[in-house]
């Protein structure tokens, strides 16, 4: 019998206090196995495990982890060790087990119709005092909710989970998420419901400790029914976050379905084995939902009304689904694509187009000196929705917060849209809340799908080596606000904050700021990380973006190739701050290369949505070289990560797959099975693709812009001018060249800019008397 738990900086008194409770169990366990989530905390661990004879084992990752990859990580490592049959139990490091905790849950898996038990639970302050006699009570968790109904809310805790190794071997590996929007025991409960039956044991077998650094924590569920305001603005964001909610239970139920599949495959599950029948709501691709609308029935009655809103919620947002898609097809899209077509067709003769008719077919529109009044039934378009709603502030500054801060302004704090440019700008704020500075953190674009995911997004990026940056940082949702007035959603303020925008419309939004409210400070920082005007056609964006550089800012750049082309356009001083691209050169340097049989491998850095990555001229060098080299499907293999495409033929048979976005922990592994890259990106700002492929031991093909060469890194990386035929003949010498060396690999990134850390320190000095209380009330 084994326990897996997950280690995160624990306080050593209650580490103590947990493991000498499972030295007591009646069911003595036979091996603890924990997963030291902070890097840190293995010699404690040992140490307290050796103190109550408990065989211990350990595993350190090579990066710290969350809770869910981090019980993830345990269940991997444990299965190898117990023999099949065995049992597991998930264990938090701060919680006290009952001394029966263990043996009860056995009793109840001897049956071989229940696959997983779990229990009730006492809550408990940080001292051991009991909040609360019952988890169960004050969550008012149902009984049995059913395999649907744990998707509306899950009622199953890890702490006190016990099942068999075979539940185990059949959740690994666990579905991938941008951040935590689920945890390992719903992920657990789903498939022990789909595979036989949960049991639950109502009497409390576990202390579940209550403190400042729970992941979760237990929730008062006593709360009625709230209708949503029910603006249009507000209705527009209540179901963007009940979307939020559909969208992972939609997701779960697909990945569990897919999971059962698998394991029948992999004869882990007898054919007929599983029940998945209650997710067919969440499965078809068609359909209105009446389920969801009938559980909500259900639940009003039997008194559980905050349950029956999520069930109704998820009918709504199953009927929208629909009744969205039907209107794309059939609704103004389709009357516009045939006007559009006629439009074509007249074009090719007579070359005009005829008078317009109504329905009835009169005429709708005559030649006269004043334009006729529209028909009713023509919309008539307001005059704000042509303005960019994205450069002015959608909330309403409360000049009341105590102390001033930076404001970082960034599009959204939801972590699957938090990535690159936007993570590198909340690492920033991170950096400098751990230097002692107030930060809040607004999100202008977006509204928090899930707050309490935003919020672990941020602490887990602050991670261990910059203990205290959370406490300093608040998150903010500028378009739902903090609280409501009369003027719209607010959000405090200071007089004395010091604003920092991170793309061309947030500059907009903190100047108006600055200009609309009796603000100290005049100048904003401005992280730099494109030159974004370029991102669009000329026209109104584009003159946005660019008057964006003419307001009174600070500039930090990321890398000193972009700093320099700003220079060259005399928008900033040549010693302005720049620093350099956040890639951890030894992540891809240190793996070793292991020869490879059959045709070699090209990865191309494709993403055919974005102009920048030019994936059509891509297509054409490669079709050139191919043909040039005369490689067909069995000397090169043509992968493409970066999004999602169709395949590509090329004359000589070879063919381009692509495999999408790639899981960040699976990424250097890829790379060191790929000969050849090729990674464009036509902006001075050097993509990271190119480093980290030749950081991996790849030969890699990019192109120059300006007085960009990414090839001065590395002679792994082949710089060339943006021509299909110059990166063809690139690609050629690549081809022809021998395997990288390690010293091409291991890239000094000085000559870009300032570390991360001492960026950070140059801020700090900078703001610390900008954001001083005495100074802000001058």
């Amino acid at each position: 019998m084994a326990v897996v738990m997950a280690v995160f900086r624990p306080d050593p008194a209650q580490l103590e206090a947990q493991v000498a409770s499972l030295a007591r169990q009646s069911l003595r366990p036979t091996l603890l196995l924990c997963v030291i989530a902070d890097l840190e905390s293995g010699p404690l661990v040992e140490q307290v495990a050796a103190g109550h004879g408990l065989p211990c084992e350990l595993v350190v990752p090579e990066q710290g982890l969350d809770a869910p990859r981090a019980f993830a990580a345990g269940l991997a490592a444990v299965v190898p060790l117990i023999a099949p049959g065995s049992l597991i139990a998930l264990a938090d490091q701060d919680d006290i087990w009952h001394p029966t905790r263990i043996a009860r849950g056995a009793a109840l898996l001897a049956d071989p119709a229940v696959s997983l038990v779990h229990s009730n639970a006492r809550v408990v302050d940080a001292e051991g005092k009991v909040l609360h006699p019952s988890l169960f009570a004050l969550e008012r968790r149902r009984k049995a909710p059913g395999l649907r109904g744990l998707l509306y809310r899950n009622t199953v805790t890890g702490m006190t989970m016990l099942f068999r190794r075979e539940l185990a071997q059949i959740s690994l590996p666990f579905p991938g998420q941008a951040g935590v929007h689920f945890y390992h025991d719903l992920w657990l409960g789903l498939l022990a419901e789909a595979t036989g039956r949960v049991a639950r044991i109502d009497e409390a077998l576990v202390d579940y400790r209550q403190h400042g650094g729970n992941a979760v924590g237990a929730v008062d569920r006593a709360g009625g029914w709230r209708l949503p305001r029910m603006s249009r603005k507000a209705l527009h964001h209540w179901f963007r976050r009940k979307a939020t909610s559909y969208a992972l239970a939609r997701y779960l139920a697909r990945c569990v379905q897919a999971r059962m599949s698998e394991a029948v495959i992999g004869t882990l599950l007898q054919p007929g084995a599983s029940d998945t029948e209650p997710l067919r709501p969440y499965l078809r691709r068609r359909g209105l939902g009446l389920p969801h609308l009938a559980d909500a029935l259900r639940l009003l009655l039997v008194g559980h009304p905050d349950l029956a809103r999520i069930a109704a919620s998820h009918f709504t947002i199953t009927a929208g689904r629909l009744a969205w898609s039907l209107r794309e097809a059939l609704g103004p899209g389709l009357l516009a694509a045939l006007a559009r077509f006629d439009t074509r067709l007249f074009s090719l003769s007579p070359g005009l187009a005829p008078p317009a008719l109504d329905s009835a077919g009169n005429v709708v529109q005559q030649e006269l000196a004043l334009a006729p009044e529209p028909p009713a039934s023509q919309r008539i378009r307001p005059a704000v929705e042509y303005i960019d709603a994205r450069k002015r502030p959608s909330w309403t500054p409360r000049l009341d917060a105590a102390e001033p801060a930076l404001v970082l302004l960034v599009p959204t704090l939801n972590p699957s849209e938090a990535f690159a440019g936007i993570a590198t700008a909340i690492d920033i704020g991170i950096g400098l809340a751990a230097r002692g500075h107030r930060v809040r953190m607004i999100a202008t674009d977006l509204p928090m799908a899930n707050p309490a995911a935003s919020r672990e997004f941020v602490d887990n990026r602050a991670g261990a080596a910059q203990a205290g940056a959370a406490a300093r940082i608040s998150l903010h949702c500028g378009i739902t606000g903090d609280h409501a007035g009369p003027d719209g959603p607010g959000i405090s303020h200071h007089p004395g904050d010091v604003f920092l925008a991170t793309a061309w419309w947030t500059a907009h939004v903190a100047q108006r700021l600055i200009r609309a409210q009796p603000m100290h400070h005049s100048r904003f920082l401005y992280l730099i990380q494109d030159f974004e005007p370029n991102f669009y056609p000329w026209g109104t964006v584009y003159a946005d973006a660019a008057a964006s550089y003419a307001m009174d800012y600070t500039p930090i750049f990321n890398t000193t190739l972009l700093r320099d082309h700003f220079a060259a356009l005399g928008l900033c001083s040549p010693q302005a701050l720049a620093f350099r691209p956040s890639i951890e050169v030894s992540r891809y340097s240190a793996g070793a290369r292991a020869p490879r049989s059959g045709p070699r491998r090209l990865a191309l850095y494709g993403r055919p949505e974005v102009e920048r990555n030019m994936f059509p001229m891509a297509v054409e060098a490669l079709e050139r070289f191919l043909q040039a080299e005369g490689l067909g499907r069995k000397e090169i293999e043509l992968v493409s990560v970066g999004l999602q495409h169709e395949p590509v033929e090329f004359s000589t048979g070879a063919r381009l797959t692509s495999r999408g976005k790639l899981p960040w922990e699976a990424y250097p592994a890829f790379l060191l099975g790929v000969d050849l890259g090729l990674s464009l990106m036509y902006s001075p700002h050097p993509s990271h693709p190119p480093i980290e492929m030749a950081a991996s031991g790849v030969r890699v093909v990019t192109n120059s812009f300006g007085g960009k060469d990414l090839g001065r890194l590395s002679p792994a990386i082949l710089s060339a001018a943006p021509t299909p035929e110059a990166l063809a003949e690139a690609l050629a010498r690549a081809w022809s060249a021998g395997p990288v060396p390690q010293p091409m690999r291991e890239i000094d990134l000085s000559v870009l800019g300032l570390s991360m850390d001492a960026l950070l320190e140059r801020l700090s000095a900078e703001l610390r008397p900008l954001l001083a209380t005495e100074a802000s009330a001058a």
